[in-house]
């Protein structure tokens, strides 16, 4: 489809790849029968994204173009909100075992991405019963703003800090890099999040791999915990055409570690406190008995995709043909004896905050200040 004038929220919206299949605007099979229980729809603005964030291939300073033609590895086109509707509808009263449990409204930082959120969040809850999340940004949603989403029909948000430290979030997405976004309106945005929505009702996205340390990442989740939010983990994957297309992934057992801390955290079987860490701030000692950490991992449940219920995002971190880092299903058996050894590999930090910043210092005509 062309993009005309127009075409934009809230009579129309970017639908992940995945979804598009799903709903049948196009065909495609999906690899290992992973099937996303989870609708992902985005707002579009032809004028684009205000932010700035050096991982996106939205950035206002980087962006070929204003208008986000692929997200996360994968073409998002755009279709009318009515026909999504449609189809959405025929999918709930099918009866069909195989089908979406939610959609997923996600905003990007425009000046019209409040009153268009609301909008397409009235329209679909007005016309089909399934659950829906608003993903926001406290930059642009203020309190008022989660009170009319609420209102709309919307039952959960999702808030992207992103990244685990204040340090990081202003290189990053801040002022540092001329960017629209604060890490303490973003803390501020979620608890508000929660008075407006209750608790567990609000989740912050994290993205593993930014030059955070652990402790860094486990001591963000802990203070997300206590303030009544959830934490949903991303690992971070380079996005074409963003500042960090060469930045590297981080080692997997990074991510385990992160994944099981966070489990503990939630379930209020461990906390940061008790938790011990090196000297290069990964997780050592998760402060409980042996006996109980092997429970938790034996249930496989720590390394699944953390999101809102029905929300699984089968491949968003790796290619098909690599082992999840998200599990869109339970893992067991043989993944479960790779996990346990990958919790104990302990390989140097190759994406940490020293080299982060020296290669900004090369990417970027300088380092930001």
């Amino acid at each position: 489809m062309s993009i005309q004038e127009n075409h934009e929220s809230p009579g129309y919206v970017r639908i992940s790849t995945a979804a598009d299949i799903v709903l049948g605007f196009t065909s495609g099979r999906f690899y290992r029968n992973a099937f996303p229980y989870c609708i992902n729809l985005l707002l579009h603005f032809n004028d684009g994204c205000r932010a700035n964030c050096l991982y996106c291939g939205q950035a206002r300073e980087i962006s070929t173009s204003p208008i986000c033609k692929s997200l996360i590895r994968v073409e998002w086109p755009i279709r009318k909100l009515e026909d999504i509707i449609e189809r959405l509808n025929a999918f709930v009263y099918s009866g069909c075992s195989l089908r979406p449990y939610r959609v997923c409204v996600a905003s990007i930082s425009n000046p019209r991405a409040v009153e268009a959120e609301v909008e397409v969040i009235r329209r679909i809850y007005s016309e089909v019963r399934i659950p829906l999340s608003a993903l926001i940004t406290p930059t642009l949603f203020l309190k008022d703003s989660m009170k009319e989403l609420k209102a709309a029909g919307a039952e959960r948000l999702g808030i992207a800090i992103d990244c685990a430290s204040e340090h990081l979030f202003e290189i990053l997405r801040g002022r540092k890099v001329r960017g629209i976004h604060s890490w303490k309106r973003h803390l501020e945005g979620v608890r508000e999040g929660v008075e407006v929505m209750g608790k567990g009702r609000v989740g912050i996205h994290l993205i593993i791999g930014l030059g955070e340390t652990e402790e860094e990442a486990v001591k963000l989740i802990q203070w997300a915990h206590d303030v009544g939010a959830e934490t949903h983990l991303f690992s971070f994957y380079p996005e074409e055409e963003s500042v960090l297309s060469n930045w590297v992934r981080p080692p997997i057992g990074q991510y385990r570690r992160v994944q099981l801390a966070r489990y503990l955290i939630n379930t209020e079987i461990s906390r940061y406190e008790s938790m011990r860490f090196n000297s290069s701030g990964q997780v050592v000692d998760y402060g409980i008995p042996r006996s109980v950490l092997e429970e938790a991992i034996s249930t496989g449940i720590p390394f699944v995709t953390s999101g809102c219920p029905g929300c699984n995002r089968p491949y968003a971190n790796e290619r098909p043909s690599e082992r999840p880092r998200n599990y869109p299903y339970v893992p067991k058996g043989r993944e479960l004896e790779i996990i346990r050894k990958e919790l104990n590999s302990y390989e140097p930090i190759g994406n940490n905050y020293e080299k982060l910043m020296a290669y900004l210092s090369r990417v970027l005509i300088s380092t930001p200040h």
